[in-house]
């Protein structure tokens, strides 16, 4: 009736988290990527970003309908229409328990802000490191 739970492998534990190309990234360093593949990352470090940033409006925007539910169920309620007031409070608590579970798995699904700059910006670095060091090439070569 109940399973044993099974005790997490140790090669698949390493395969997962070799399978994280921005966790490899940040381990190793940009400098041990060649170019294409640095700006594949960069493309979809920004890609994550974007759509962090997008999830974190939508989950802001029910947040504050949520207070704005409140804010209707009291004036309701002064008002003397209690049906809406006891609608406003039934929207304003799924509003803000949809705000929640948003902002959990906002925070399981993906690394934090600071994180996804900080590798954007190491790929930044070394791309524009890169492409220093070739017009420098470059130029010594017009000698």
């Amino acid at each position: 009736m109940f399973r044993k739970k099974k005790a997490p492998d140790i090669f698949e534990r390493l395969e997962s988290e070799a399978s994280d190309e921005l966790c490899l990234l940040n381990d190793l360093g940009a400098k041990h990527y060649d170019s294409d593949y640095l700006m594949e990352l960069h493309s979809k470090v920004c890609e994550k970003l974007n759509l962090q940033q997008r999830f974190q409006r939508i989950a802001l925007s029910v947040g504050a309908a949520g207070a704005g539910w409140v804010l209707l169920g009291i004036v309701a309620h002064l008002l003397g229409f209690f049906v809406l007031a006891i609608a406003a409070c039934g929207l304003s608590s799924v509003s803000f328990i949809g705000f929640l579970v948003m902002f959990v798995f906002s925070n399981r699904h993906f690394k934090t802000k600071g994180q996804l700059d900080l590798t954007r910006n190491d790929i930044e670095a070394e791309l524009r490191n890169r492409r220093d060091k070739q017009r420098k090439f470059l130029d010594l070569e017009d000698w």
